[in-house]
């Protein structure tokens, strides 16, 4: 029997540099959470201050980078590379969401006897779109009862002939100063108004016949943040005229404002409305949406029976959205 000679060599103490690395990623990633957290705290603080407000539009940003930070401390080594690869991860996943969701929409209801579906959608088509025919091809495949268009150009303002066919009634408000809306109907216009240069938000106001039920449809588009004082004054002024109105009411635009904020809550609150959308719909450019401001609402004894989904950009910083609804119609 032979004795082993190989001496074995002694193990080696962390050196100083690699445990000075991972103090530095610790400290780095706490600080991470730290601003993820204190973002988080920030969008609630709305409530007490509305120019807090602003932070609520970035409320899945702020929670993905807390979820990271927090990922990172837990890891043994390359905290920092596996927080930034957990906050690319989530955004990815938060632009992919909105494209999944509407690839098979969810029924959520039936229409009763007595009430009519309707497809209704907002598209906010950018003022400076060069791409009026791209517009138009979107306008025919989302294919809606009523579609509201925001910052509809003059450049764009030939879709309405050019999809009268599909949509014979329409109102605009071109006569107004600061007022660039169309809503577009299959279903006959009543009544029409307009109002931009006031105490709320530009808006467009249609209300349909009798085969809708009256339903008073309004187009909407807010200022958008860091105004959030000036938001907040417009939407006030907007809940208190929703409520004023009779009948059965759809709103829909683009509000600046995602579903966690103040500015969203305080409007369904004041106007009486229940909000159907939360799909993040800008910006467009990467394809990969980020903050949901494109809001539909309605008022009570309408419900939803398709979910939301998103449409094509068409050169627009916005995707449009649009889902079904259920509005009674009988007397």
């Amino acid at each position: 029997m032979t004795a082993d000679n190989t001496a074995q060599a002694p193990i080696q103490p962390e050196g100083q540099p690699a445990r000075k690395r991972r103090a530095t990623g610790r400290l780095e990633c706490q600080l991470g959470l730290f601003l993820g957290l204190g973002g988080l705290i920030g969008s609630r603080l709305g409530l007490l201050w509305i120019a807090f407000d602003v932070f609520s539009q970035f409320t899945l940003q702020f929670a993905v980078i807390a979820a990271a930070f927090f990922i990172g401390l837990l890891l043994p080594r390359a905290r920092l590379l596996g927080a930034f690869l957990v906050i690319i991860i989530g955004l990815l996943g938060v632009g992919t969401w909105p494209h999944l969701a509407s690839r098979v929409p969810m029924t959520l209801g039936v229409a009763l006897p007595g009430e009519r579906v309707l497809k209704v959608a907002s598209f906010n088509t950018f003022w400076d779109n060069e791409q009026v025919d791209a517009v138009q091809a979107e306008i025919l495949r989302l294919d809606a009862d009523v579609i509201s268009l925001i910052e509809m150009g003059p450049k764009k303002q030939r879709i309405i002939a050019a999809v009268k066919h599909r949509y014979p009634y329409h109102t605009d408000c071109y006569d107004l100063e600061y007022c660039n809306f169309v809503i577009l109907s299959k279903l006959p216009i009543t009544q029409s108004a307009a109002r931009a240069l006031w105490d709320g938000p530009p808006f467009i106001r249609a209300r349909l016949g009798p085969e809708a039920g009256g339903l008073t449809i309004l187009g909407v588009h807010t200022i958008r943040f860091p105004h959030s004082r000036a938001q907040f004054r417009q939407i006030t002024e907007l809940g208190k005229l929703i409520e004023q109105l009779p009948g059965r009411k759809l709103v829909m635009g683009d509000f600046n404002a995602t579903p966690y904020s103040r500015i969203m809550r305080s409007l369904e609150d004041r106007a009486n409305l229940r909000r159907l959308t939360s799909l993040p719909s800008w910006p467009s450019h990467a394809g990969l949406p980020q903050i949901a401001i494109d809001h539909i609402l309605v008022s009570p004894g309408i419900k939803i029976v398709e979910s939301e989904r998103i449409g094509e950009p068409a050169g627009s910083d916005h995707f449009p959205v649009s889902l079904r609804i259920a509005v009674p119609v009988s007397p």
